[in-house]
């Protein structure tokens, strides 16, 4: 269950309430009136987080249905017993954003472009991973789910999506990964959540556990660490990168941000 936060200590709210916002009976003995636009606020607030919590109530209860009746909803199945995949939209209403994380920055328009231009680069049995890039994998086993994808991420929230296809993960941990995933992705997609060098080190010291020999990484980050993550990811399995054709759109983030790849002609990745 997710708890309901108060509202006056949101983030996004601002200071105390004053007097106009509690209407003119504020000094008349008679009981103090919220101003209908910040009874209309509220209203929207409780009306989404109810709606994120239905949403995610409902995925928590698809996934202990299936244990308990033996189904996969979630891998290699056939038929009916396979539920879609989210869509961004609903993936983004669903859960809360961790905004220390900044995890739903993606518009959904680039999420399904990445998707799309990811599907163009895979097989059927292509193992693909995407790391701390939630929304990347919502948006492309929503488009057209894969068996080999997977999600490596530190918010365990995410695993009601799809729990065999999820794997905990934690970038001061960079070596506390399942056996089973060294050298076995053919793509790893990579969104690092922290814009510094200490982030990368981290993070490539896992991606290169995790990449076959001659597999692909792409990297999702802001042009304003590009000298880092070139000096970084500058050999095989991990570079060297070159920037993608990818237009990597945000809507509200300071930084401008590109997508970078490390195999010969990734360059033309993401042209019309």
């Amino acid at each position: 269950m997710h708890d309901f936060p108060d509202f006056p200590s949101s983030p996004r709210s601002t200071s105390s309430t004053s007097k106009e916002d509690v209407g003119s009976d504020f000094d008349s003995g008679s009981p103090p009136r919220l101003n209908p636009d910040v009874l209309a606020l509220l209203d929207s607030h409780f009306s989404e987080k109810a709606e994120e919590e239905r949403l995610f109530n409902e995925l928590a209860a698809d996934q202990a249905a299936a244990r308990v009746a033996g189904l996969e909803l979630d891998a290699e199945t056939d038929g009916d017993s396979q539920k879609p995949m989210l869509s961004v939209a609903e993936f983004k209403v669903a859960f809360g954003e961790d905004w220390q994380l900044s995890q739903f920055w993606y518009t959904d328009e680039f999420a399904y472009s990445l998707a799309s231009h990811l599907h163009s680069l895979c097989s059927p049995t292509t193992n693909i991973a995407f790391v701390c890039c939630p929304t990347g994998f919502v948006a492309f086993q929503h488009t057209k789910p894969l068996p080999g994808a997977a999600l490596l991420e530190y918010d365990q929230r995410f695993a009601v999506l799809s729990p065999k296809q999820f794997f905990p993960y934690d970038l001061d941990e960079p070596d506390v990964f399942p056996e089973s995933l060294k050298e076995k992705f053919d793509i790893v997609v990579a969104d690092p959540p922290f814009l510094n060098e200490v982030t990368n080190k981290k993070l490539s010291q896992t991606l290169r556990q995790i990449l076959k020999p001659e597999a692909k990484l792409i990297i999702i980050t802001s042009t304003s660490v590009e000298d880092i993550i070139l000096k970084l990811y500058n050999k095989p399995p991990l570079g060297p990168l070159r920037r993608t054709a990818i237009d990597v759109k945000h809507g509200r983030l300071a930084n401008d941000f590109a997508c970078w790849g490390s195999w010969e002609g990734a360059e033309d990745l993401g042209k019309d």
